[in-house]
């Protein structure tokens, strides 16, 4: 935002008032700007600001907490957070992710500094939402950490969305391939796959390493019209999840 003198008289000068909105910004911040004038010597006069911003309170080394892959290899994640100028205590955790992660608080330096330990809590499935701390601070009240989460459960499908069939240029049918493994090592066998038959085809072959299938999945695009696409899911159950199905999201393209 801007606030100028529009005319300046011959020998005068003028002023530009250039405010800065920083919120969600820190470190540093280097913004500019062009005033334009009719001065015919100087029609175009670069502005620049520049500035560091330092947060009421601190939280290192991201306010974001992401936890992504199989459940029995993610760690608790650390976070510092630190009031450098005015003291302050947190007084309680929020959390809209109560039996998704958990959160415990160890003191550094009592009164400034805090370590925030988050650990994921979930088997399978994914998440999003926010960890508050709540604080005595006058400025910073409440302290907000977003966290989220794609966690894979002892058996992994991958990828979730996958692209066959014939997209522009393509001169043979796309084939897509979706491995299905082991997270922990330990053998088992797909028991059932559930998908559209007039649509995919799809062949399953074993894997040693990690332990698990991959699958080939191809199109029929004999459904397909050509310029058209269709979308479609592909199911996977094992016996050692017997009652869940792994998803894939499949695009059927004819382009």
């Amino acid at each position: 935002m801007a606030r100028f003198d529009r005319e300046i008289p011959p020998g005068r000068e003028g002023k530009v008032t250039l405010t800065v909105h920083l919120a969600g910004y820190r470190g540093k911040v280097n913004k500019s700007a062009i005033v334009y004038c009719n001065d015919p010597q100087t029609p175009r006069v670069p502005l620049s600001v520049s500035a560091k911003v330092v947060p009421f309170v601190d939280i290192r080394p991201s306010d974001a907490v992401v936890f992504r892959g199989a459940a029995a290899t993610l760690k608790p994640q650390e976070l510092e957070v630190e009031s450098a100028k005015t003291p302050m205590r947190i007084l309680r955790v929020e959390s809209d992710l109560e039996k998704e992660v958990s959160v415990k608080i160890e003191p550094l330096a009592e009164g400034s500094r805090y370590r925030v330990v988050i650990a994921n809590q979930a088997e399978q499935g994914s998440y999003s939402g926010r960890v508050r701390l709540i604080t005595d601070h006058p400025q910073k009240p409440d302290v907000t950490i977003s966290v989220r989460g794609m966690v894979e459960g002892p058996i992994g499908i991958r990828p979730t969305h996958l692209l066959v069939g014939k997209t522009k240029g393509d001169v043979a049918n796309r084939v897509g391939r979706v491995l299905v493994v082991s997270h922990s090592g330990a053998a088992f066998r797909i028991t059932e796959m559930d998908y559209d038959r007039e649509l995919l085809d799809v062949a399953v072959r074993p894997q040693k390493d990690p332990p698990g299938y991959v699958l080939d999945v191809s199109a029929k695009l004999e459904d397909v019209p050509p310029g058209t696409q269709k979308r479609t899911t592909l199911k996977v159950q094992t016996d050692a999840r017997p009652q869940e199905w792994l998803s894939v999201e499949v695009f059927v393209v004819n382009l």
